[in-house]
């Protein structure tokens, strides 16, 4: 009994030790700047349609801007989700949610500085007509591994009770602005490419699908050594200065020495000037156009992006439209 006693006792002993250091460990983990995230919702009159926007804040103790990517979430599931602007706010568009109550959270996974947090439940109702319908995305974010990198996604458009006919997908930028269909402020270098882009739903019953490729540009410099008036020259190469310059005066220096009077041996010396002076210019103009270094494109910038998923569709007397943000991370 003793034995058995002084067993048990190790064991605990040794389960206690095990959780002492697996503290720190834990706690290590949790290190980072406290966040606060917050949501709250408003109504935005889009082409005469009332939208519900999210808005999330990422509250940071020390007053420094969070950044990154907050999602919108249900029960744990992802709905949505924006990048996060220079005030560590990100405004989220979701439509088409189903009809019913929802209770939303907004859920920040944190930075490199800062820790991640989630907002209060937020209760919405939500109202989908019949002739209508709904779109959803998987994944509800992406990330690319560097520029020039590309991500996949799948849009599933769920119809209404009495919804047939074809909808349209496209890609814009940053969250729309009140009163605007659409936003041109699309990340530079990224572009969507739907497969297919009209997605025709024959059934009510039947949702379609369309895969999208969303893809950055890789960055290019003045690197062409073919191409700058300083690389290395080829087999041909000279100097079109010098031969614009030296052609015209030796053959002007040969009818010089042909002419007896004053006169036109000025004549012919201006000529050979006047001819040399265009020759240099007009070569000179021609080498540099044809050897200029390229244009410097810098690509996608790494960073973190707000991307507009549309889904649109009209009978030529009403149409319809939804819509869903999806954040872009590039590495």
């Amino acid at each position: 009994m003793r034995r058995l006693a002084r067993r048990t006792m190790v064991v605990a002993l040794a389960a206690g030790f095990t959780v002492v250091l697996a503290a720190p460990a834990a706690k290590a983990q949790s290190k980072g700047i406290v966040t606060h995230t917050t949501l709250t919702t408003e109504s935005r009159q889009i082409n005469g349609h009332a939208v519900t926007a999210y808005s999330a804040t990422i509250a940071a103790d020390d007053g420094s801007a969070a950044t990154g990517v907050v999602m919108l979430e249900e029960n744990g599931k992802s709905l949505a989700g924006a990048a996060l602007n220079s005030n560590g706010k990100a405004d989220i568009l979701v439509a088409g949610l189903t009809a019913g109550d929802h209770n939303l959270q907004a859920v920040y996974s944190g930075d490199t500085t800062h820790a991640a947090s989630r907002s209060d439940s937020l209760a919405v109702s939500s109202a989908v007509s019949a002739d209508s319908f709904a779109l959803s995305i998987n994944p509800t974010s992406v990330t690319v591994a560097a520029p020039g990198d590309a991500a996949s996604v799948v849009a599933t458009i769920t119809p209404g009770s009495s919804f047939t006919g074809f909808v349209s997908m496209s890609c814009a930028g940053a969250p729309v602005s009140a009163g605007s269909s659409t936003d041109s402020a699309i990340p530079y270098g990224v572009s969507c490419t739907f497969t297919p882009e009209n997605l025709e739903i024959t059934s009510s019953t039947t949702a379609g699908t369309s895969d999208f490729t969303v893809q950055t540009t890789a960055p290019a410099g003045a690197n062409g050594w073919n191409r700058r008036p300083d690389g290395p020259k080829g087999p041909d190469g000279g100097s079109p200065l010098v031969l614009a310059v030296l052609l015209p005066g030796v053959i002007g220096l040969g009818l010089l020495g042909r002419k007896r009077r004053i006169f036109g041996r000025v004549a012919l010396v201006l000529a050979v000037g006047a001819i040399s002076i265009l020759g240099a210019t007009a070569c000179n103009a021609r080498y540099k156009y044809l050897n200029h270094p390229p244009t410097a494109n810098d690509g996608t910038l790494p960073g973190s992006y707000t991307l507009t998923i549309w889904a649109q569709t009209s009978n030529g007397v009403t149409a319809s439209e939804q819509f869903t943000t999806l954040p872009l991370t590039v590495n």
